[in-house]
């Protein structure tokens, strides 16, 4: 049986709060992380199989870890992220150049639903993981990746999805208070924001000659848009 609460939106920037910078916030979630975004970047190669020397778009990078990791498993690719936080844009960008990819990551201010700066049918593969929740508009930015892709060009997006089983809470209450402590309050915020399987296929826009695929896992949803 599944549990769906109410969604309760979670949107804005994640900026430096107290003691907790972006910095400290983006060496913590390798800590506890750092396998799953390598899982995150392997799974977007498998599935979208960039041309070589392709361009990537990451939306809402945060620190920037799952495009580093892509990056490193794909020396040929380039990247841009693009993020709502200045914040998240500055330790993104020292997190790349501290593992030597500086030159092939760039990160700029702007938002999902515009996507400002990139330009129509530039990109061959648009990447996302957990940022989807924080969005004002998924229609909207969803809309804005078809403008910048490649008519050949893919999406792999990975987020929380809202409507747990009892078995997916219980791990999140009890792994997350182990390996995050404090910080785990974040992730059940985070799923509380996070929409459904269905919903998002009712958020999806028409893409003609292409086809969207939403796959609901244990705890979280993969949206992907390839070729038919």
């Amino acid at each position: 049986m599944r549990i769906q609460y109410q969604r309760i939106p979670e949107g804005g920037a994640i900026e430096d709060e107290g003691a907790m910078s972006a910095e400290a916030y983006g060496k913590l979630m390798l800590s506890r992380l750092e396998g799953e975004y390598r899982r995150f970047a392997s799974s977007a190669l498998a599935s979208a199989s960039p041309p070589q020397g392709g361009r990537v778009l990451e939306v809402g990078p945060g620190p920037g870890w799952a495009g580093i990791m892509l990056l490193a498993q794909r020396p040929d690719l380039s990247l841009t992220g693009i993020d709502a936080s200045t914040d998240m844009i500055r330790a993104a960008s020292a997190n790349a150049a501290g593992r030597g990819l500086g030159a092939r990551a760039s990160y700029r201010l702007g938002s999902a639903e515009k996507l400002e700066g990139i330009a129509d049918a530039s990109v061959d593969l648009v990447i996302s993981r957990d940022s989807l929740h924080h969005w004002d508009d998924p229609r909207a930015a969803f809309s804005s990746m078809l403008r910048v892709l490649k008519p050949e060009g893919r999406v792999y997006l990975a987020d929380e999805r809202r409507d747990l089983s009892l078995s997916a809470w219980a791990l999140v209450y009890v792994f997350g208070q182990l390996s995050m402590g404090g910080m785990s309050k974040y992730w059940r915020s985070s799923i509380r924001s996070a929409y459904t399987p269905e919903e998002l296929r009712a958020l999806l826009p028409g893409a003609p000659g292409r086809e969207w695929v939403v796959e609901g896992g244990f705890i979280d949803v993969h949206v992907r848009l390839g070729s038919i």
